[in-house]
């Protein structure tokens, strides 16, 4: 199921005209949980883009889109992408609205900035990679928190190129932790949303960067076996999880992903703490905190990151446009990883470890209430 979208952005940018401009106009489509403002914020610090149209459908969300870009937004979702002035459209919407604003930007011709999540389903996975490969134009997954982390991107490499050979274990612990008198309902209500809306809870949100950077440098798995937990009270009466455990069976190891947001007494922080055992090799990184072992002994930051670099989404896509050069982050990932989520959901709600590929829901449903059913 999974192997539909591998190789999707090569073959997509044979057919992809070099378009070099001074400076390339932007079209923000939707500002859920704030996204689009931040999208807006990075492309205008930029010379070489500008935004020149946006449109948020949800009244709070359009005030805050429209003040960051200082002007009226458009009219409508389709106003954006067709703008003429729009070279490139940064897709910042709710994850159930995404893949039919794909399939219109990639209808249109222009090239696509999807911010994460992707979308909120397997089905969704698919009509993005469907629509990639019929039109041909460039997309690049904005997923910036763990495979554009310099020491990330680079053990990445390091893992595709077998530099340490084989893996004999993995845990990655991605989130962000808040102290329970952070009001999260009032700050970000879309995390509460239905999972028709949003595809799940906080292994939807919070988990596509760990899942994503586990697909990409093991592939997909064989199995899944998940659990969840909705022990913070405005997720538990939103009946959506704030946090997940995720296995993957690779075979000959498991990688161990926990995932979402917890209610720590003190500063919210993000965690991304990383441990990989090789063979002849152990690594602990965690990024954020700036701390790294090699085989259990503690090593200096500054000399462990100094050659550590990491393309970013934009720049990825931008290189695309003008060069022809495929991104990293493009459409490979977005079907694998979709469905080990999918898998994932499954898992809980069936009480099973589910082998892949899963069995596809229909359009309508979403990870978990497709499931459920």
């Amino acid at each position: 199921m999974a192997a539909c979208a591998w190789g999707l952005s090569g073959e997509a940018g044979l057919a992809q005209p070099k378009v070099v401009k001074d400076v390339y106009g932007v079209g923000v489509v939707g500002n859920c949980c704030t996204h689009g403002v931040g999208i807006c914020a990075q492309f205008n610090r930029r010379k070489d883009t500008r935004v020149v149209a946006a449109f948020e459908q949800n009244p709070r969300r359009a005030k805050e889109l429209a003040d960051v870009i200082g002007k009226p937004l458009a009219e409508s979702y389709d106003a954006v992408i067709r703008h003429p002035d729009v070279d490139i459209v940064a897709i910042t919407c709710d994850p159930a609205d995404k893949p039919t604003m794909v399939q219109k930007a990639a209808a249109a011709g222009k090239p696509i900035f999807l911010n994460k999540p992707p979308c909120a389903s397997l089905d969704g996975a698919q009509r993005i990679a469907q629509a990639i490969q019929k039109h041909k134009v460039w997309l690049v997954h904005d997923i910036p928190m763990v495979r554009f982390v310099p020491v990330y991107a680079r053990l990445l490499a390091e893992v595709r190129a077998k530099k340490y050979g084989k893996v004999i274990g993995y845990h990655h612990r991605f989130g962000m932790n808040f102290d329970p008198a952070f009001d999260l309902k009032r700050a970000w209500p879309e995390r509460l949303d239905p999972p028709e809306k949003s595809g799940g809870g906080e292994m939807t949100n919070m988990g596509v960067y760990a899942i994503d950077f586990a697909v990409s440098l093991f592939g997909r798995p064989q199995a899944v076996t998940a659990k969840w937990r909705k022990h913070w009270d405005v997720y538990r009466e939103a009946d959506v999880e704030n946090f997940g455990q995720i296995v993957l069976d690779y075979g000959d190891f498991f990688a161990f992903l926990e995932v979402g947001k917890q209610q720590l007494v003190g500063k919210s922080l993000h965690s991304n703490c990383m441990t990989i055992n090789f063979e002849q090799r152990t690594m602990m990184i965690d990024s954020n905190a700036q701390l790294a072992t090699i085989n259990n002994v503690p090593v200096d930051w500054k000399e462990f990151s100094k050659d550590a670099k990491a393309v970013g989404s934009l720049d990825q896509l931008l290189t695309a446009v003008r060069q022809g050069i495929p991104p990293t982050s493009g459409v490979d990932n977005i079907v694998s990883a979709t469905e080990v989520l999918m898998a994932a959901y499954q898992s809980i709600v069936q009480e099973r470890t589910v082998k892949l590929p899963v069995t596809l829901p229909s359009p309508s449903q979403s990870a978990e209430t497709g499931l459920a059913k």
